[in-house]
């Protein structure tokens, strides 16, 4: 599903899901994805639930692997803060290994005092937010499209992906290499323009994400990882130091 979509085939002019009206319950917008041609149509408009496209029409669905057809839940904006992210902190957040959790603290009464919201802070997280707004906006200090190497933002990337990145991928043929302790990724989805490396000192941190995205290949894998060229034409390569660098989206 979607949270905001294009009201012409050109994908010119955006309508958001949280500002459409009855009015547009029966009309038919264009998914995000560029390269999906899903008719799809705003659900939820008077319901309890938020408002969200669908491609509802049989004859009209989303292409294999678009990720605005995945059932992941969408990114919940209310319940973050924006002004506190920082994209290249998140990122490196997620690459340090961290120690076990020390027991949590007893919780003191709800009813004292307010929650504090804190910036997206998981892979899931801050993809999710990625998705749920277009490559030309921003959140926190960034714009989208140089956070996330998609379908979307692919033409952002002529010379490749470098530094602090989210990439959106699937497996490659030939998945991994037991003996360099890599793994093999293509991205974006539907140009397949780069390959990339997910490269672990680990071994058993490599043999169980190895086994991770081996077991889900047919789904979109989300990688964030510090990219740099690998020495060969269109391929960069990331040290892979903790398992929260990995979301499968199913």
């Amino acid at each position: 599903m979607a949270t905001y979509a294009y009201k012409d085939d050109r994908r010119k002019d955006i309508i958001y899901a949280a500002s459409a009206v009855k009015k547009d319950r029966n009309k038919r917008f264009y998914c995000p994805n560029p390269n999906c041609t899903a008719h799809l149509y705003i659900c939820a408009v008077d319901g309890s639930k938020k408002a969200y496209f669908r491609a509802t029409k049989k004859e009209f669905p989303h292409v294999p692997m678009c990720p605005f057809g995945s059932s992941t839940d969408e990114f919940q904006a209310d319940q973050f803060d924006e002004t506190t992210f920082v994209f290249d902190n998140a990122i490196d957040n997620l690459c340090i290994v961290t120690a076990a959790q020390k027991a949590q603290k007893t919780p003191g009464n709800h009813n004292q005092g307010t929650v504090n919201k804190h910036p997206p802070r998981t892979l899931r997280q801050i993809y999710l937010m990625c998705k749920s707004k277009p490559i030309t906006e921003t959140y926190g200090d960034k714009e989208i499209g140089s956070m996330i190497l998609d379908d979307r933002s692919e033409y952002r990337y002529p010379k490749g992906c470098f530094g602090n990145r989210i990439i959106e991928s699937f497996p490659k043929r030939k998945l991994y290499d037991n003996t360099r302790k890599q793994v093999y990724l293509s991205s974006p989805i539907n140009s397949v323009k780069y390959s990339f490396i997910l490269q672990f000192a680990d071994g058993i941190l490599y043999r169980t994400i190895r086994d991770e995205i081996y077991n889900n290949r047919d789904k979109i894998i989300i990688v964030a990882g510090k990219w740099e060229a690998s020495g060969v034409y269109n391929s960069f390569v990331a040290e892979v130091s903790s398992k929260k660098q990995i979301a499968i989206i199913k």
